[in-house]
């Protein structure tokens, strides 16, 4: 984002020519007035994040029926509800003793770190269990918007954070995932805000602050999901190899905090099944039966490429720009670079899962992707000149915003898609007149 926002910062400060004789240049006009264009900034951020709040609140999506993976978070709310939060370490013992007599596998009672918000949620708002998850996916999507904001303008300033915040609050699947009693949305905003918390203790080395929350953060992780030792793997990559391209400065302490978080988490999750073998022997059971489930088998595996496939379906604009600003990349873009690394070895992690593949369990892929677009986006404003720079770099974004909730309408309004698979939003798309089989 460096190059772009610096060129259009420059634009909005400095002006293409001399100003006229008794004129004020541009700069000077915004040294006199800069409470004008802190309230500008400010009245425009607002806008934006009282757009992207209406979306995720506003039930637009036309599936309403409650999915299966839905179904057993509900059920799973139920028995905490029933044993009392103390003792949810025997909800977990008898969802273990359930999984090893089943021949297939079901979402598993270990995903403490989303089950137990969602069971507070509940009790705090005296909701059902399948509305106190979908609050809980709801909260976490409004909650993405604050955490990219914040991370643009620590990186790049207002302009990144404006544009930044426009394309995640029209970015099709989180929309969606903020309607649904999923785990995915909630997993977003807790692996971005673990990469965020790596950039800042990147560029600010041994502050204990930054330190123990992304510590934290990581641990929160482990504890709602399985796929997040392919995002702690992802980021421990990114940083060794930061050492390399000098983005940031990789201390001992990250290095401990980053493992540290996810250590104490595993040994918790271990602890409640009944210790380190017996973890070990339950997730390999758990993998295995997995991998023989019938909705695995035909809707979530394929070339190791269907991640690429699946995002350029649901968005493509995004896509196609943020690819654009790969291939523009320079030493001095350190932000883009950073991420860029993120996504190519998180990517080498997921694209290698047999029927383990779902475009929901990279949700978190949106937020680097819209980084890149926009970067790129600001870029090509750059290029029309400094007084018309502005206005192109608006126009554009609107334009791709507009795009990403004509994506949602197509899939999630018209669609009616629950899960987003290739074959439901290839038939949503019209690429396909034969409906697949989840939509005869």
């Amino acid at each position: 984002m460096n190059l772009g926002a610096a060129k259009l910062s420059a634009t909005l400060l400095a002006g293409l020519s001399e100003p006229k004789r008794g004129q004020l240049s541009v700069r000077e006009q915004f040294r006199l007035r800069p409470t004008k264009r802190s309230l500008l900034v400010t009245l425009a951020m607002a806008v934006i994040l009282a757009f992207g709040i209406f979306l995720r609140i506003y039930p637009s999506a036309t599936f309403k029926s409650v999915g299966y993976d839905e179904h057993g978070y509900v059920v799973f709310l139920k028995q905490i509800k029933a044993a009392g939060v103390l003792n949810y370490e025997k909800v977990v013992q008898v969802y273990v003793e359930k999984q090893y007599g089943r021949p297939d596998a079901i979402v598993p009672a270990t995903r403490v770190g989303f089950l137990m918000p969602a069971y507070w949620c509940g009790e705090l708002f005296r909701l059902p269990p399948f509305q106190a998850l979908r609050l809980l996916s709801c909260i976490s999507s409004i909650a993405m918007l604050g955490v990219c904001a914040v991370f643009a303008y620590r990186v790049g300033g207002a302009i990144p954070m404006l544009g930044l915040s426009v394309l995640v609050a029209t970015a099709p699947l989180q929309i969606y995932l903020a309607q649904r009693a999923l785990i995915d949305g909630y997993f977003a905003l807790l692996a971005v805000t673990a990469v965020w918390l790596a950039w800042e203790n990147l560029q600010r080395p041994r502050h204990w602050g930054w330190l123990g929350t992304y510590s934290g953060i990581l641990a929160l992780l482990v504890l709602t999901k399985e796929n997040a030792a392919f995002v702690v793997f992802a980021i421990s990559g990114t940083l060794l190899l930061s050492r390399f391209l000098r983005f940031g400065t990789v201390t001992p302490h990250l290095l401990v905090a980053t493992m540290l978080g996810p250590a104490l988490a595993v040994f918790f999750l271990a602890a409640m099944v009944g210790g380190i073998p017996e973890w070990l022997h339950f997730y390999a059971m758990f993998v295995a039966k997995s991998r023989t489930n019938y909705y695995s088998i035909l809707a979530q595996d394929g070339p190791w490429y269907r991640y690429f496939v699946d995002f350029v379906i649901m968005s493509p604009v995004i896509v196609t720009l943020a690819i654009g600003r790969m291939f523009q990349l320079r030493k001095p873009d350190a932000a883009e670079i950073y991420l860029t690394l993120f996504l190519g070895l998180n990517f080498l992690c997921m694209a290698n899962v047999t029927y383990g593949m779902s475009l929901r369990y990279a949700a978190y892929w949106d937020i680097p992707l819209c980084w890149l677009a926009c970067s790129q986006v600001l870029m090509l404003g750059a290029k029309f000149g400094r007084l018309r720079a502005a206005s192109v770099s608006v126009a554009l974004l609107i334009a791709v915003g507009s795009i990403g909730l004509k994506q949602y309408h197509r899939f999630f309004v018209e669609g009616e898609i629950y899960d987003p698979t290739t074959a439901t939003m290839v038939w949503a798309a019209q690429l396909e007149k034969e409906p697949p089989p989840g939509k005869r």
